[in-house]
């Protein structure tokens, strides 16, 4: 692939991104997408395969940015508690600052999709648990939310997933960092 090529599919994945934060998106078509591009359909086949195959960039375009993030959290919070506060407020100003990945995040913009970018979806959210896990067991037994470090990783990853639903289904208006520390010292998790 030459670098024009691999610029010009950032370009496709990032215009579908802005596609999928407009409040109310309707379903993305290959159509309206070449046509915000200013581009033809067979352009974008160029790239990309069709539709399915730019909704799986997009979500490997997203895991690795969440597991940068996630992982470099990892390597350089030494403290469990503090390490798993600081990964959830990462995985939540992620949607903050992404509102069309957010849409992906949450299934909504690939429920009239190809079935298999929902299964690939799946996979990416088990494995963000199996993260938020693994740090549990870190935490344990300074925390007794991690007593069971896959049930603590799982309650994170739904009380994330649902601060990421409410973010889309207001409109980008009900922020997912808002009020989040107050929460998380609930469930005994600090970020300092």
């Amino acid at each position: 692939m030459n670098p024009r090529s691999g610029t010009r599919k950032t370009l496709i994945l990032e215009t579908l991104a802005a596609m999928l934060a407009q409040p109310h998106a309707a379903r993305i078509t290959t159509a309206a997408l070449a046509d915000r591009l200013g581009v033809s359909e067979a352009a974008l086949y160029r790239h990309y395969s069709g539709k399915a195959a730019i909704y799986m960039a997009l979500l490997d375009s997203i895991e690795a940015q969440l597991f940068e993030d996630l992982q470099h959290i990892a390597a350089t919070e030494a403290d469990g508690a503090r390490r798993l506060g600081r990964q959830v407020h990462a995985l939540l100003l992620f949607a903050e600052r992404h509102p069309g990945q957010t849409r992906v995040l949450t299934g909504d913009a690939l429920v009239t999709e190809d079935w298999q970018l929902q299964v690939r979806l799946g996979g990416l959210i088990a494995a963000i648990q199996d993260e938020l896990a693994a740090s549990a067991l870190v935490a344990h037994p300074a925390l007794a939310l991690a007593a069971d470090p896959q049930l603590a990783g799982g309650l994170l990853m739904h009380w994330v997933s649902g601060r990421w639903l409410r973010y889309a289904q207001t409109s980008w208006q009900a922020l997912p960092t808002a009020r989040h520390a107050e929460e998380l010292a609930l469930m005994g998790l600090r970020m300092s």
